[in-house]
């Protein structure tokens, strides 16, 4: 299926009017892990949920993985499948869209970072987008970095005369979804690992 990101792009689903859940359905989360140069990231310990499931934005929800040798994880979970209308390119038509959020937790400059993607199923393709979320004092991942526009610069919004980053420690690098005749789901990511300039 073709992805969507160079015509559309996810920035562009704008707002979501209704959501709807329905039944569970079995999901495969195929998740790679590579360097800037394309090389695969083996041994790098994970944790990948499906935003569906139950507490997904807690410490403790999903499995914990290891990448193997190629840099990847796969992880099966049977969860729910959103359904939601979301605004494209024109502001006054909604499209349909299936959703499924995927949280990947990794380091970020030693603190627990859940990365969170939304991939968009809609008549056309799919969108993809993804945040960071820091973990807050009481487990869950819910605090975003901070961003500074003059510097397009990010930075832990509790440590307010910490360290600006240059980017928020990974990129999405492709993303798609897709639904078997048997009603199971299977998703397929690419995270690029990035390494940090420093803006002070």
């Amino acid at each position: 299926m073709t992805h969507m990101r160079a015509l559309l792009g996810w920035s562009l689903a704008l707002l979501v009017s209704t959501a709807a859940t329905a039944l569970a359905a079995q999901i495969d989360v195929n998740l790679r892990i590579v360097e800037k140069t394309g090389q695969p990231i083996a041994g790098m310990d994970v944790r990948v949920v499906v935003g569906s499931e139950k507490a997904s934005r807690g410490p403790d929800a999903g499995k914990r993985l290891r990448t193997d040798g190629g840099g990847r994880v796969v992880y099966r979970v049977d969860a729910p499948i959103v359904t939601r209308k979301v605004k494209l390119d024109n502001v006054f038509a909604r499209h349909s869209s299936q959703l499924i959020e995927v949280g990947v937790e990794m380091d970020l400059l030693g603190r627990r970072a859940l990365y969170w993607i939304e991939l968009d199923l809609v008549s056309a393709g799919v969108l993809g987008g993804m945040g960071v979320f820091l973990q807050r004092r009481g487990g869950k991942f819910d605090l975003p970095p901070k961003y500074d526009r003059s510097g397009h610069s990010w930075s832990f919004p509790d440590q307010p005369n910490g360290m600006m980053m240059s980017g928020i420690g990974a990129k999405l690098r492709s993303h798609d979804m897709k639904q078997a005749a048997s009603g199971a789901w299977t998703v397929d990511l690419v995270l690029e690992k990035e390494s940090f300039k420093m803006m002070r």
